[in-house]
């Protein structure tokens, strides 16, 4: 009885110890969409939200200033007439060493962030996905499992790169609402 005990506990002890190794090498799922005619990566999204271009404008502002820490280094066109705000974000990308398990720098991707502005809707689109390199190098070559140089590593990037979009859509949505006014009433 004590021999099937001890066995049994290093069974249990080599599982938990080798799990992490098991979990970590297990692809993440993405689903990134393809625009049909540039087969570039592009999240657009037509939200119907009300107010004149010109309040959405001022809560697309607001936006910008939550979301990312100095809005100022993203805007490239700034223009409330026209309802039109564009950009270049960026995003760091992290991967896990498999040595020590830390989490280490995977570099930056920048992105193009375009918000059209209409009365009651708006339209965003995500595009342009580069890693910053001395030369350009778009993501998309991330999605070819076939290519020589693959790297495992890619799909854990492709993965962060949807869920920070999805994350970033999901917030705009909720600050480009309107501000829900109570009443202290006692």
């Amino acid at each position: 009885m004590k021999y099937d005990f001890l066995m049994r506990s290093r069974v249990l002890f080599l599982f938990l110890l080798c799990f992490p190794l098991f979990v970590r090498s297990q692809p993440q799922p993405y689903h990134l969409p393809i625009d049909p005619d540039s087969k570039k990566i592009m999240f657009r999204e037509v939200v119907e939200q009300q107010g004149t271009p010109a309040y959405l404008y001022d809560k697309a502002i607001e936006w910008f200033g939550y979301y990312y820490l100095n809005a100022q280094s993203v805007y490239t066109v700034q223009n409330k007439e026209n309802g039109k705000i564009e950009g270049l974000g960026r995003m760091k990308i992290y991967y896990t060493d498999e040595t020590s398990g830390a989490k280490r720098d995977g570099g930056t991707i920048q992105y193009q962030i375009i918000l059209e502005l209409k009365d009651n809707k708006y339209r965003v689109t995500l595009t342009d996905f580069n890693l910053k390199t001395a030369s350009r190098f778009p993501i998309e070559k991330w999605m070819n499992k076939s290519d020589v140089a693959y790297n495992p590593s890619w799909d854990s990037y492709l993965y962060q790169v949807d869920t920070t979009m999805q994350r970033l859509i999901s917030t705009m949505k909720d600050k480009m609402k309107p501000a829900v006014i109570k009443k202290d009433v006692w």
